[in-house]
């Protein structure tokens, strides 16, 4: 185990070393009246046994799948878990709903004294510091021996998330993606068409400066510049990707965004909050009705349904020759390597992400599809059309969706680089000095 990994769940010993365990209590065998007194036969040569012992009933192998979804969600999962026992009477899966803000201490505590659960499904940012604990099972080998299991139906910026270091240890179960969203009455006020959303960088920034009002606080392009932290970076990943940048080279180890193609996205979006069609201040103001335009996440129809004003998605616009990006979430299914059965566990894991229960927890729940399977199944297309035809632009993002590093220092290469970015967000530095040190701060977090 890393050292560093190691000194981060230590003191999880120190807590579980003031609890007992508590062993399950074994229900009382009832009394049940003698039979009557049969006649003895003696068995002969020609006389068969009387009775034959009773075959012995296997009991079933039980999987414990610990997940974070409540409300509406909670109960698909749980629907979807029923219907799996259902299927396999030699398998009973227990749904445990444990909160999102809790689950990586609880995870890296029951790791720690051997109750973790067999199963999770987790937020994928989360899944590298368990693997570091050595903890996680590789799933190559049972992919590799399950000719129904096609790993390729994945979308593939997405499912590479799971390999590392060589092995593939989760497979992707839900997922979400950001796109742009713009404020169709803002545009129509300054003299835009309010049908026609940017498609390329150009574009986006000259709709910005004449949508931006200054005089009535209206900016046409909304950034994340504040707090420091993941939001700037999350963000800003988004544009990187979008001009053929990286963020860490390809084994985690070293900064890969100081290069031509980061300068110039970081130079594109500082030069927009320099009163170009954008400022910095504090998030919020789409929803204010302040902003013109800014990057959202498919969640947002849960909030943005009954808003006062008519908007629409449209894909990250790109830079002229590059292509959209975005940024992805969402939680991705692995087991322990002390999963009481690893068959059962897998049986699991390919039930929960194969095609027929994703279109179905697809349908249900709002997330987007993890395999192309679903993202081009015309019933779901269909769905989407009938249920939220602006939900097409994030269903078709999903091939150009990128995933943050897998690393287990990702939270602290995060604050590192954003620090140092948001000063050129700031106006405080320029574009290269800014990339520079913060090549500098994340090369230190992940040289420890």
């Amino acid at each position: 185990m890393n050292s560093k990994i190691f000194k981060s769940i230590i003191v999880l010993v120190v807590l579980l070393m003031g609890l007992t365990a508590c062993g399950g209590e074994t229900a009382a065998t009832p009394e049940v009246e003698a039979p009557a007194a049969e006649p003895v036969v003696e068995a002969t040569a020609t006389t068969a046994s009387v009775s034959e012992p009773a075959a012995e009933t296997k009991e079933p192998v039980k999987l414990t799948f610990w997940n974070n979804w409540d409300s509406k969600n909670g109960e698909t999962i749980q629907a979807l878990v029923d219907e799996f026992n259902a299927q396999n009477p030699d398998i009973v899966v227990e749904n445990v709903f444990q909160p999102y803000g809790e689950m990586t201490t609880l995870l890296q505590t029951s790791v720690v004294s051997g109750t973790n659960p067999d199963l999770v499904a987790l937020d994928l940012i989360l899944i590298p510091q368990l693997v570091a604990t050595g903890a996680v099972e590789p799933l190559d080998g049972y992919i590799a021996a399950d000719a129904e299991f096609d790993i390729n139906d994945f979308y593939p910026l997405l499912a590479e998330y799971d390999v590392m270091d060589g092995a593939r240890y989760a497979i992707p179960m839900s997922t979400n993606n950001m796109q742009l969203i713009w404020n169709k009455d803002l545009f129509a006020a300054a003299g835009l068409d309010p049908e026609v959303p940017p498609a390329t960088w150009d574009e986006m920034k000259a709709m910005a400066e004449q949508c931006q009002n200054k005089e009535q606080g209206i900016v046409g392009f909304e950034y994340y510049t504040q707090p420091t932290g993941e939001g700037i970076t999350w963000q800003f990943q988004v544009w990187l990707w979008a001009n053929g940048g990286e963020f860490l080279n390809a084994d985690n180890t070293a900064a890969a965004f100081n290069t031509p193609e980061g300068l110039g996205a970081l130079t594109f979006v500082s030069d927009m909050l320099a009163g170009n069609g954008s400022q910095p201040g504090p998030w919020g103001l789409f929803g204010e009705q302040k902003a013109c335009m800014q990057l959202d996440g498919s969640w947002l129809f849960g909030y943005r349904a009954d808003a006062p004003f008519e908007w629409g998605i449209a894909p990250v616009p790109a830079p002229e020759g590059g292509q959209t990006a975005s940024n992805v979430g969402g939680e991705h299914i692995f087991m322990f390597n002390n999963a009481k059965d690893k068959e059962a566990a897998w049986k699991f894991i390919k039930f929960m992400t194969s095609a027929e229960t994703q279109l179905k927890w697809d349908m249900a729940t709002g997330f987007l599809p993890v395999r192309k399977a679903v993202g081009e199944n015309p019933e779901y297309l269909q769905w989407v059309n009938d249920t939220e035809p602006r939900m097409l632009p994030f269903v078709e993002g999903m091939p150009y969706a990128h995933t943050r590093p897998a690393t287990p220092y990702y939270f602290e290469v995060s604050d590192a680089f954003s620090r140092e970015i948001q000063l050129s967000l700031l106006g405080e530095k320029s574009p290269a000095d800014a990339l520079a040190a913060a090549e500098a701060a994340v090369n230190e977090v992940l040289s420890q």
